[in-house]
């Protein structure tokens, strides 16, 4: 993320030296907190050792993991206390009567800049933990691939009668009868080889699909985003997530030798809170049907129909606009605009022609289209 530092220098210099101080000391604490990332992947090295001394104390081994995660959760609230202290500091600098509207604006998009700052700082501490756990749960993983290997298919005597079974050891408990003195056993494997095929597959299959998780994430982050997502942004987070799902269970079962599900299974499972409960934009069906509609005309060109549309529309026409312009829709935006001023003032400004569009010459018109834009611009760079 970016701060634009140069945006204070618009406000009056002796206003702007407060703001600019409080910036300098938010970057300044980033840096701290990003040497205090490298000195964690340090101390993190640590627990090939601990895994190497003892790869079955799986109670060890998950506290380890643990005190890497928790530490990068540590500086994550460091980094929230430190943005609660700068907005406590700024909104009372940014209460100044003294300022003007437009300093005013200037000021909202610099502390938004800021805060995404901040939240892209805490979101990278925590895939910092992650990916370092999921890194030593891999280690850990090939590991325990050894030692199953060396027990997987061992022979195994009756725990009754110390006779022989006719079974060797496998990778998960199962009932067998004693064929000399009749009992009914429960062969278990070794724990190496349950280690394995539990958290062993689950760490290999995460570490094998960091970088579909990384897109998954970003996918996210996007959809998340939108304030007018539509049905073409929802199937593209759907895709990422169905990417990430596939990659995760395909390692899985390449390397189980009797999976209880296929693939597809699993990720039709995963898929149902994707699909049912992220699409939620907050519309009702009338809007949205609306608002895929103007979209899908921008996308396709279609001026005379995207004119017809716009004028028939009754879903709020600033949420339309802002639906075109956060999808940068700029030119059909600029129709759009233009039926919205048709409408209120009962004029012509924009028809369809062979070809394209033609906007009549509107003095008063031009003057509104250059504020609403200027409205919506600082409505995403504060967002």
């Amino acid at each position: 993320m970016t701060i634009d530092k140069n945006l204070l220098q618009e406000i009056a210099p002796q206003r702007a030296q407060a703001f600019i101080a409080l910036v300098d000391r938010y970057v300044t604490f980033e840096g701290k907190i990003l040497s205090r990332v490298e000195e964690i992947r340090q101390e993190a090295a640590g627990i090939q050792e601990l895994i190497d001394s003892n790869p079955l104390d799986s109670g060890a081994i998950s506290a380890g993991f643990t005190s890497i995660t928790s530490r990068f959760h540590q500086l994550g609230n460091k980094v929230d206390q430190a943005v609660e202290k700068l907005d406590s500091e700024w909104s009372e600098k940014a209460d100044d009567d003294g300022l003007k509207d437009k300093e005013h604006r200037k000021l909202s998009v610099v502390w938004t800049q800021l805060l995404n700052d901040s939240r892209a700082l805490r979101n990278r501490l925590e895939r910092e933990g992650n990916t370092l756990e999921i890194h030593a749960g891999g280690y850990w993983a090939r590991v325990l691939y050894n030692l199953m290997q060396s027990e997987y298919g061992q022979p195994t005597n009756c725990p009754r009668c110390a006779g022989p079974m006719p079974v060797m050891l496998r990778f998960q408990s199962a009932n067998e009868t004693c064929p000399h003195c009749g009992s009914v056993n429960e062969i278990m494997p070794k724990m190496g080889t349950a280690l394995y095929f539990g958290s062993g597959l689950h760490y290999l299959g995460q570490e094998a699909s960091l970088a579909e998780y990384d897109a998954m994430n970003a996918a996210e982050e996007k959809y998340q985003w939108f304030r007018h997502p539509t049905q073409a942004d929802h199937q593209v987070y759907l895709r990422a997530a169905e990417a990430y799902w596939t990659k995760y269970y395909n390692t899985i079962v390449s390397m189980h030798p009797a999976p209880v599900r296929t693939v597809q299974q699993s990720v039709a499972d995963k898929m149902i809170h994707y699909t049912n409960n992220v699409w939620n934009d907050n519309a009702d069906d009338r809007e949205r049907q609306e608002k895929e509609q103007l979209l899908a005309l921008a996308h396709a060109g279609d001026a005379a129909g995207f004119i017809t549309a716009a004028k028939a529309l009754q879903m709020d026409l600033d949420e339309a606009r802002l639906a075109l312009y956060e999808h940068g829709m700029m030119d059909f935006l600029g129709v759009l605009l233009a039926v919205n001023y048709e409408r209120k003032h009962k004029t012509s400004i924009v028809q369809a022609t062979a070809g394209g569009i033609s906007f009549a010459r509107n003095a008063d018109f031009e003057e509104w289209r250059t504020k609403k834009l200027r409205d919506l611009e600082h409505d995403l760079a504060t967002r």
